[in-house]
């Protein structure tokens, strides 16, 4: 069965060069790392083009790779087919990464945010779907990886009471949906329950196109977090769209894989707001202090978790909800770092690197706290020398035998952590030679091998001082948007 875009958006893709060999899964994963490593820090004058197209040849090749049936039997014989709705999500996401990266810096706020939301997102969609996330580790590759986690699950969106009614009702009717369409899986379009079929068509169709409107007339931050689950290229889009196809075709597997899709957004989305002031569990929530970052750091892999929360919020740059949280993480590494000094007696040329770390994060710190986040200056050069900055010290860390085996170690629970973790592996160098993944040097680092779904360890006190941020997350554990992690 074909997925064409041209079929479920009415305008197709940038076609990828008719010369173009097709890449594999992991292909197209690890150029996308090369986008999540591109992005950290912003967009930049000298990067801006490479990223677009960099955008554009993930989506036509994932594209072409759906099209030709080669992720069809992900599931196998009668099983759901949601690795299929899962892989086209990612290449319909695609889109709004094509257009942030447009109109970065000449809009307040949402750039930045939306960028960060649309690549872990899809980082998420791979980590915990089995069969994609295989495909994505073949040949050695480790495509569209997850490289660091925040510190603490963020603060779920404050929406007006309006909103919580309107969302309340997506989610009632994404599973009212998708309850429906599991019920006619198979049937024959043409047969019985052709009435049926057509009315739920109509209804799916209505759905969706209501919920891109919605969400699009909010802007700001509600769009930039809930765009990617509301609109016509977020989830519920795309899970419509597959919807449709599978009613129309009588595929049982294609409609019962984009239902269950369709109604893990819905679990998402409650997941990620307050209902008249409640969270998911009915109570308040209620944030613990300082964003999380623990009162006392003086190891260099508590230090090193600190920053790699900040690492994670500067995926797509520096926006006034996150601005005073980087800032704060970048100094509480710094101040961890001079008690680690002390306490793991580190001394010769690993304290001279320590030292020089600490230097540099004073250099980010004021670059990112001197950011003009009401008016920013569109793909600002500074987005550049904060991506050197942080590339500068995961190098350093990383290089120095002592403090690569110092960044490593153990949560609570004993699961392992590693502080300063490198940078996905992306498919080539830089262009402009300002971001590049951190080899891993022969580290352990937990976060290349994405932890089975349900898996909810956490290491830190719950709490985010940046709401708009997409989450909930977990420090040094794979989380999925599709199993309810984060939205």
């Amino acid at each position: 069965m074909a997925h064409g875009y041209d079929r479920h958006h009415g305008n197709a893709h940038t076609p990828a060069p008719a010369a173009a060999p097709q890449m594999t899964f992991a292909e197209i994963g690890t150029l996308y790392n090369s986008i999540n490593n591109e992005v950290e820090g912003g967009v930049t004058p000298q990067n801006q083009a490479l990223l677009f197209s960099q955008v554009i040849t993930v989506q036509s090749q994932l594209q072409s790779l759906i099209d030709s049936g080669a992720l069809n039997n992900l599931d196998g014989a009668g099983n759901p087919a949601i690795s299929l709705v899962h892989a086209q999500n990612i290449a319909d996401q695609m889109n709004f990464l094509k257009e942030q990266i447009a109109v970065y810096g000449t809009a307040a706020n949402v750039p930045p945010k939306f960028i960060n939301d649309v690549v872990r997102d899809v980082q998420d969609i791979v980590a915990s779907d089995p069969q994609l996330t295989a495909l994505a580790h073949q040949g050695n590759h480790a495509g569209f990886e997850q490289f660091s986690f925040l510190l603490t699950p963020p603060t779920p969106f404050p929406d007006t009471p309006l909103q919580t009614d309107t969302l309340l009702k997506f989610i009632s009717d994404s599973n009212d949906l998708g309850s429906r369409a599991e019920a006619l899986a198979g049937h024959d379009p043409n047969g019985p329950d052709k009435a049926a079929i057509a009315q739920l068509e109509t209804d799916i169709h209505n759905f969706s196109v209501a919920a891109d409107q919605y969400s699009t007339a909010q802007g700001g931050v509600f769009s930039a977090r809930f765009n990617n689950e509301f609109t016509l290229n977020g989830v519920q889009g795309t899970a419509s769209r597959e919807l449709i196809t599978g009613l129309q075709t009588g595929n049982a597997d294609l409609v019962n894989g984009a239902a269950a899709v369709l109604m893990a957004n819905a679990n998402d989305v409650r997941g990620n707001m307050l209902a008249n002031g409640l969270g998911p569990d009915g109570q308040p929530f209620v944030p613990a202090p300082n964003g999380g970052i623990p009162d006392n750091i003086d190891t260099v892999n508590v230090a090193g978790l600190v920053f790699n929360d900040s690492m994670t919020k500067l995926i797509g740059g520096v926006y006034s909800g996150n601005q005073q949280s980087i800032v704060n993480d970048l100094n509480a590494t710094s101040t961890g770092l001079q008690a680690a000094i002390t306490n793991q007696n580190i001394t010769g040329h690993a304290l001279s690197d320590i030292n020089h770390v600490i230097s540099l994060l004073g250099q980010e710190a004021s670059l990112v706290g001197g950011i003009d986040t009401a008016s920013p200056t569109p793909v600002s050069a500074v987005n550049g020398q904060i991506n050197q900055i942080e590339a500068q010290i995961l190098n350093i860390i990383n290089h120095d035998a002592t403090l690569a085996t110092l960044a490593a170690g153990t949560d609570a629970d004993g699961n392992p952590t590693t502080g300063f973790v490198a940078l996905p592996p992306g498919s080539t160098p830089s262009a402009t030679g300002v971001v590049a993944a951190a080899p891993n040097f022969g580290q352990s680092v937990a976060a290349t091998t994405p932890a089975a779904p349900g898996n909810h360890a956490s290491t830190g006190p719950l709490a985010s001082t940046d709401p708009g941020t997409h989450g909930p997350q977990t420090v040094e554990h794979a989380s999925h948007h599709f199993e309810h992690f984060w939205g």
